[in-house]
């Protein structure tokens, strides 16, 4: 028994040991990365431009807006940027929505896919560090579906779709479909509330 005590005592000794060793080093300090500030740019928005094209809606689309705005969608009245939602011509429910300072989401259930309408004041420039890999286009398959990305009145915003099935349904693989909606948005919130 001795013995097996001892010898055990010599195979747990050596990572004692440099475990002592190590603690008994001075601390070496890591660099944590700097948090680099994002500088994000927000942009001038046409708000004249905004309003007659609110006021130049058609009937239909007026009183979409009406419906859409008596479901007192979160965040409406604190977006500083003009709300698009997609027009009677799209023939689609009201969204639902969340919106904040300058930037919104529209988001619509569809038959086996789901579509959003997203709005932006803001982007980013002079990043340190962020590089774009591809040129930026009009329509970009995702994988899941596709974005079709426009600028209106200053503002910028995009139609998403993902497909319960992107490989197969010819809304997320043509980009005719999302063009197509993009010329039915009408403007919601048309000045500054």
């Amino acid at each position: 028994m001795p013995s097996s005590t001892c010898a055990t005592g010599l195979r747990v000794f050596p990572s004692a040991a440099l475990a002592l060793v190590l603690m008994s080093l001075p601390a070496v300090a890591v660099d944590k990365p700097q948090e680099q500030a994002v500088n994000r740019v927000v942009n001038t928005i046409d708000w004249g431009a905004a309003n007659t094209a609110q006021a130049d809606a058609s009937k239909s689309d007026q009183r979409l807006i009406a419906a859409f705005i008596d479901t007192a969608p979160a965040g409406l009245d604190d977006v500083t940027l003009p709300v698009l939602i997609l027009g009677t011509d799209a023939k689609v429910e009201l969204p639902a929505f969340r919106g904040q300072e300058n930037a919104y989401s529209a988001y619509y259930r569809l038959d086996g896919a789901q579509l959003s309408v997203m709005g932006a004041r803001t982007l980013l420039a002079e990043v340190p560090g962020l590089s774009f890999k591809h040129e930026a286009r009009t329509y970009e398959f995702t994988g899941d579906g596709a974005d079709h990305m426009f600028s209106r009145f200053g503002g910028f915003y995009t139609l998403r779709i993902t497909c319960d099935a992107p490989t197969e349904d010819v809304r997320c693989i043509e980009p005719g479909y999302l063009a197509e909606l993009a010329q039915t948005v009408t403007v919601v919130k048309g000045a500054v509330q």
